[in-house]
This record gives C-alpha cells, structure tokens and sequence, in this order.
C-alpha cells in the first residue's frame, strides 16, 4: 500500500482521498525526535534502575511481577492485542489539539500502530512499567497505556515505543539477564526494565519506521513472535468500524496487512456523525 501515500504536502498526519484510495500527506516541516539523552531517556534510566534495587532489597516481586505480566499476556486480553494499541492511540488523539489519525500496519516481520496523537510523557512510561497505573488523564481516555497494553507480551518478546519525546524499548532476555544480577528467580518480568533507543538508529534498515516517521508523532514497532503474524491479520479483519463511533475525536483509521486494506473515515456533517469503512458500511 505504500505506493498510494504522498509526502509530498498537506497537513501531517493527515489522511486523503483519491478516488477510492486513502492517503497520508504532510508537511515540509522536518520532525524532531528526541534520543536517549532526553528528557525521557534520563527518566527512564532513572526508573529502570530504581525497579533493579526494588529487586535487590525484595526479590519475591520478581516472580509477582513477571505473574502480573503473563496473566495479562495470557488472559482476557490474550487475542486484544490490536484493539488495545488503537484504543492507546485513540487517548493520545484525546490529548492532541491537531492529531486524527491511526495506522495500523502488519508485515512478516512487524506489527506497527502509528499516531499524530500527544508524545508520551513520564506518566505514560509509568504506566507501561507499572501494574494498575494506567497514565489516562481523565475519564474520556479509554485505554492510555493501562493493563491492556500488556498484553503485547503475547506476540512480542521486545516491543519498542518510539515517541517524539523519546524512545525506548524492552527485551525479554535482556531484562532477565540484569534482574538475574540483582536476584535469582524461576520467572522475570519484561516490562520493568525499559531501554532508551535512539530513533534515527533504528529507521535507518527500516523503511516503513521512517516513512511513519515523517508524520507521526507515536510508533509502536513490536517485533514479532513466530506464529503471531496470523493471529494479529485476524484481529485486523475483524476490526469492528463501529469502534469510531466511540471515539469521535478519531478520525482516521487504516487498517493494513500486505496489499490488503481497511481505512474507516468518520466525519461531522452538522452534529451528525458519518462513518464509512470504504467498503460499503455507513452510518
């Protein structure tokens, strides 16, 4: 699909269409993405560390935590995993005075959801370090970095989070490696131990990272687990288009796996709300 996108101007982050295809534009302005010496990268050094003496001092949250962890992974929001990376980008959207869109893209090697949404900041960290400490601002978000979004734990042993604001990752192996230092265990937890990553690093071998990059202001890459790939283009082809019915502030949707597409527009037409999935669904 990537041929049918256009950098070329426009509004970042915004979708078009022409004829019966839909398309990104932005614009000429070149974005800025912080590095690990950021003000999030500073933060989550601080933070990781910080879980690393929790371990030293009490080495039964350990395995409490790697529990909490898989139980999310494993249960009710075993098959969520795209449901809850939309409803996130859904509350960043929330936050923004600018954003409306959504990409969700599935390739053999990726899953990507990508947002013009608010960057994460320290509270939106915490809430993917933390158990119960969901970073929603008020009671309109939905999803913002709550239990949900664990449960990426189940298709990926590394997600990555690449923000305006800074960027991170976790890595099973690695975390338990250091926890493992600090203290010995049967079972260690992934998402306690968070690694600032340099962006511009990371799009250099990868083309649709940085084509993501030139208009989106959040993008989480989770590489993929074997077998993952056909459990998550099962959720795409389920997608429900009413779901932008409960969250008006979203406007665009696209939903991609290979050459095969789902794009939802949901538009204002005075007071009254229209979606369209491009396939025939209206209301």
């Amino acid at each position: 699909m990537k041929q049918e996108y256009d950098f070329s101007k426009g509004i970042r982050g915004r979708f078009f269409r022409d004829g019966a295809k839909l398309r990104f534009a932005t614009s000429d302005e070149t974005p800025t993405w912080d590095g690990p010496s950021g003000r999030i990268g500073v933060f989550i050094e601080q933070e990781a560390q910080r879980s690393l003496n929790a371990y030293r001092k009490q080495p039964k949250l350990i395995t409490e935590h790697a529990r909490s962890e898989q139980d999310t992974a494993q249960g009710e929001y075993a098959h969520r995993q795209l449901f809850e990376l939309v409803q996130n980008s859904g509350d960043a959207l929330l936050e923004s005075k600018r954003g409306r869109s959504i990409l969700i893209r599935l390739t053999e090697e990726f899953l990507y959801c990508a947002d013009d949404g608010t960057p994460i900041d320290e509270q939106g960290v915490e809430g993917l370090m933390l158990d119960r400490m969901s970073s929603k601002k008020n009671t309109a978000a939905i999803g913002r970095f709550g239990r949900g979004l664990k449960s990426v734990l189940r298709v990926s042993d590394a997600p990555e989070f690449y923000s305006r604001s800074g960027s991170f990752r976790f890595d099973k192996w690695r975390a338990a490696k250091l926890i493992a230092q600090a203290a010995s265990a049967d079972l260690y937890p992934v998402l306690r131990l968070p690694e600032p990553i340099d962006p511009g690093d990371a799009s250099i071998a990868d083309e649709d990272l940085r084509e993501m990059m030139t208009w989106a202001t959040n993008i989480v890459r989770l590489p993929l687990r074997i077998g993952a790939q056909a459990e998550l283009a099962r959720q795409i082809q389920n997608f429900p288009p009413e779901f932008m019915l409960f969250v008006a502030h979203v406007r665009y949707l696209t939903l991609e796996n290979g050459d095969d597409s789902r794009s939802f527009i949901l538009s204002d037409s005075d007071g009254e709300l229209h979606l369209d999935d491009g396939e025939g669904f209206s209301c």
